[in-house]
């Protein structure tokens, strides 16, 4: 899908900071900036390089500022905010950006077009700029380029002090391709070296620091909202020629220029792209888009020598509990198997008493295990992997890592998690966070859901039934029979249907705890109908369909609460204590929207009834609408969350793994309708 914005979109600096793009490399590093070129984040960069993937990530070039020269006139085509100088408004040369899949900014000054284009290699810690210079008449045209440098940690405010070891530095090499001797540049700190190549010319300044950037996207967020750079050369072009043309790569290993070297950049991109489309079965255009949106995701992690899933661009890591819910929309969908086996391989090489880490911390650090989801999670993703995969040998090396969760579960394991007499999984006790709405606030958990939580018991009786089925399968050989497995399930199934349904909402209950948040009707409840074995008749799944569609359903979206609650927040925004009491409290989240579209199309295809064109329209509508949405925000992208009264922007992370997957997944179940 092409994304074009115009000048509409940037009347002012301010609304040209709302929507963004991202690239990326497959290693957790990333290229992002807003559309008109700024940085509106602190963690926007234009070059954002993973030193070990995917989590040790350094924020080496800020951005780059260009200034145009027409016969001496001075233009500067960046656009920043500032604190304490006027703003740089590039943006008012700014004609068009689009975005297909690589972003293209067209700048005209005079009767000068400048077209300007970037990209992110993939597999390397490498970005790169191209600009093309055009004019009618014979002007002298220069182009300057000015890297804003950093080299600091991501998440690091920018040291002055360190700032200052930041040198130029260069030796001679050989040029492969023509055999001479070239000069190769570098910024180097004496840890580190940022190698850069260019066609331009190129000169040395003395340090210099840029002055106070203004992020304000995370002012709006309620994070530190300042940030500064260091200037230290120039590259620039220079003539009258009708055409000009100036290259600029940066990268973490050595380079030097080669002619033609962008093209072969953007002609190896876009081979990878056509690899990866032509393994999903996708194909609607929104469908298509979805599968080049997913990759973003897919990551090496250097210290398991595998792959993993980051959750979030741009502040999250890589967790159990995402990557799970992430896998089947961004590997299986895809056809991406060699990458989902290779990820559950990780997971199940980690488990401990039957949980799977949460967190993959970097250096000496332990895993961090608190999740009572992710370990159902991963019995169910298994079980899809095999159905999509039909890899048969993969279920023997992998059985012992289910039968380990199932035992642990039933018996008893860390946190609280244990098996009740009724068959139905309990977890968690007092500041214990352990379910995805797991945020904390002190001494505080805005939504406590110790006890026995709807969408945990959907998992565990989806795992028993997989179970069962799996030891049904030739040469497999289980610690409990099938029929053992079956006998487990059946009396979990009773517990849950006699004990979760609230019959004063005509839905399921959300935790079975005794509180009054046992009876908040909330969007996990969707979970009981769309896993690989569910428990509900269709009359009560009707009921919980209707139920999400009248009080949680959004197009982009389902939110946490019922705006009903007395407990509902309206707006997802402010300081950190104020999002964080917000944030399940109402709070639209991309991901469960995946699974109501999908517990629809389930629906439409198990019954017949009245209604279904209407509900084939509703969900058709609702994925149009969704093409709209991939406009907002990250180009592209699906973000984390949104406002709950009214969405109409994107909040927190602005490019989400799990809303890009399980929406991905619907849209796939659609097409197959």
């Amino acid at each position: 899908m092409q994304f074009t914005f115009e000048r509409e979109a940037w009347k002012t600096i301010e609304e040209g900071e709302k929507n963004c793009y991202l690239l990326t490399n497959g290693l957790g590093g990333y290229h992002s900036l807003s559309v008109i070129g700024a940085a509106a984040r602190a963690d926007q960069a234009f070059f954002m390089a993973a030193k070990k993937a995917p989590n040790v990530r350094w924020h080496m070039i800020t951005n780059l500022i260009e200034t145009l020269f027409i016969d001496g006139k001075e233009y500067v085509l960046t656009s920043q905010r500032m604190m304490e100088r006027e703003d740089l408004e590039g943006y008012r040369y700014l004609k068009s950006f689009t975005y297909d899949n690589l972003p293209k900014w067209t700048y005209v000054i005079e009767d000068v077009i400048i077209e300007k284009e970037i990209l992110m290699v993939h597999g390397e810690n490498t970005v790169a700029a191209k600009y093309k210079i055009k004019q009618k008449n014979d002007k002298n045209v220069k182009l300057e380029i000015k890297p804003l440098i950093r080299c600091t940690a991501k998440n690091t405010a920018f040291d002055e002090e360190h700032g200052r070891k930041l040198k130029l530095v260069k030796s001679t090499i050989l040029n492969q391709e023509t055999k001479e001797l070239q000069e190769q540049y570098g910024i180097s700190d004496e840890e580190d070296v940022v190698y850069f190549a260019t066609n331009g010319n190129v000169t040395e300044q003395e340090p210099v620091l840029f002055g106070t950037m203004y992020f304000s996207q995370d002012e709006r967020d309620g994070r530190d909202f300042e940030g500064n750079a260091l200037q230290n050369h120039t590259i620039y072009c220079e003539g009258k020629e009708r055409e000009q043309e100036l290259i600029c790569v940066y990268s973490m290993k050595p380079c030097v220029y080669q002619k033609g070297m962008f093209e072969k950049l953007v002609k190896e991109l876009n081979e990878y792209r056509n690899r990866i489309l032509a393994k999903a079965p996708l194909q609607t255009e929104l469908g298509k888009q979805l599968v080049l949106s997913a990759d973003a995701y897919v990551v090496e992690r250097d210290s398991t020598k595998g792959k993993s899933i980051i959750a979030g661009y741009p502040f999250f890591e890589d967790w159990g509990r995402d990557t799970m819910i992430s896998l089947p929309g961004i590997t299986m969908i895809t056809g991406r198997f060699e990458e989902c086996k290779s990820i559950l391989r990780t997971f199940a090489k980690y488990i401990r008493n039957g949980l799977l880490p949460n967190l993959f911390p970097e250096g000496d650090e332990n895993p961090m295990y608190n999740s009572a989801d992710a370990p159902l999670l991963f019995v169910n993703t298994v079980y899809e992997y095999l159905e999509y995969s039909k890899d048969e040998e993969f279920l023997e090396e992998i059985l012992p890592a289910l039968e380990q969760i199932i035992s642990s579960y039933e018996n008893g394991t860390d946190f609280h998690i244990k098996m009740d007499s009724d068959g139905l999984i309990q977890a968690g006790a007092g500041l214990e966070q352990l379910t995805w709405m797991d945020v904390r606030v002190g001494e505080h958990l805005p939504t406590p859901r110790h006890g026995k939580p709807v969408e945990i018991n959907a998992y565990w009786y989806s795992a028993l039934r997989v179970m069962a089925e799996l030891s049904k399968r030739n040469g497999v050989k289980t610690e409990k029979t099938s029929a053992e497995y079956e006998a487990l399930a059946e009396k979990v199934k009773t517990s849950f249907i006699e004990k979760f349904w609230n019959e004063d909402e005509d839905c399921l209950k959300d935790v079975l705890s005794g509180n009054y948040e046992e009876n908040q009707v909330r969007c996990n409840q969707i979970w009981a109908l769309t896993q690989p074995y569910t428990m509900l008749d269709r009359v009560h799944e009707e009921k919980v369909i209707k139920k999400v569609r009248e009080e949680l359903y959004t197009t982009i979206g389902l939110r946490t609460l019922s705006p009903k609650d007395p407990a509902f927040h309206k707006v997802y925004i402010g300081p950190m204590e104020d999002r964080d009491r917000a944030y399940h409290q109402g709070t639209v989240w991309g991901f469960p929207l995946g699974a109501y579209y999908r517990a629809c199309i389930r629906y439409i295809k198990e019954y017949d009834f009245a209604e279904k064109e209407e509900w084939l329209e509703h969900i058709r509508g609702g994925l149009k609408a969704l093409e709209g949405w991939l406009a907002e925000g990250c180009v592209s992208q699906i973000a984390e969350i949104y406002d709950g009264e009214k969405p109409t922007v994107s909040r927190g992370c602005f490019a989400q793994a799990w809303s890009v997957g399980e929406l991905l997944r619907a849209v796939y179940d659609f097409e197959q309708i």
